[in-house]
């Protein structure tokens, strides 16, 4: 009688190991790219035309990064606004007839020294986002406020467009074992990157242009680091 006990015992606890295993929510994967090399990235004086044209290098990067992709599936693809991500990710979205959602809250910030994080993050709305008439087929916006960029005004404005960046998604993709390709930026890569892992958005993240960065979910809702710079 004791012996069967013993066995039921280990037969159940068997049971719910095994079954919290099988309802165990499966594991985002990020994979976070950030845009080929613009003239801007090169001369440091970042003028409009500057930070839209990339340099032979950035062109090289981009042509690499599209192969690079061809290994690997998205779920799903979402971008900065900006133009340099766009014709980043631009290639490899024809090459295989995808689309890519457009988030305003990936667009680059928190370049500004630290003195204004304490800042009212009075975050606003501000100019519509036009796309290219030959990019509509290949990008989308998940809703209609979407269309706006935010204007980000200083460094505590862009801890905050970071941080709704962040939230998206968490609301979209947690636990949802869905792989997701971001093309975004080099400071707000590194603070997206540190907050998904539970860590002070300082910048300590040195990412460089047309590379991958690689992030897997972990069963508290935080990420773990996998590769950097890939």
């Amino acid at each position: 009688m004791k012996k069967m006990k013993v066995l039921l015992a280990t037969l159940c606890c068997a049971f719910f190991v095994i079954t919290a295993s099988a309802y165990a929510a499966p594991a985002t994967e990020i994979y976070f790219a950030r845009h080929g090399e613009t003239v801007g990235n090169v001369t440091h004086h970042h003028t409009h035309e500057n930070d839209r044209t990339f340099s032979e290098k950035g062109l090289k990067q981009v042509a690499d990064l599209t192969q690079k992709l061809d290994a690997l599936r998205f779920d799903y693809i979402i971008v900065s606004p900006k133009y340099r991500t766009l014709n980043t990710i631009f290639p490899y979205l024809k090459k295989h007839n995808l689309k890519a959602e457009v988030w305003p809250e990936l667009e680059e910030c928190c370049w500004q020294t630290k003195t204004s994080r304490l800042s009212s993050f009075n975050l606003q709305r501000g100019d519509t986002i036009r796309l290219e008439p030959k990019m509509r087929r290949y990008f989308m916006f998940p809703d209609d406020q979407a269309q706006r960029r935010f204007a980000a005004k200083n460094y505590g404005d862009g801890l905050l467009q970071m941080f709704k960046a962040v939230q998206l998604i968490r609301k979209r993709f947690a636990g949802t074992g869905k792989r997701i390709l971001i093309v975004s930026h080099y400071h707000i890569g590194s603070r997206l990157m540190e907050t998904l892992q539970k860590l002070e958005p300082d910048g300590r993240y040195k990412l460089s242009n047309g590379k991958i960065s690689h992030l897997i979910e972990k069963d508290d809702g935080s990420y773990h680091l996998l590769d950097i710079n890939q």
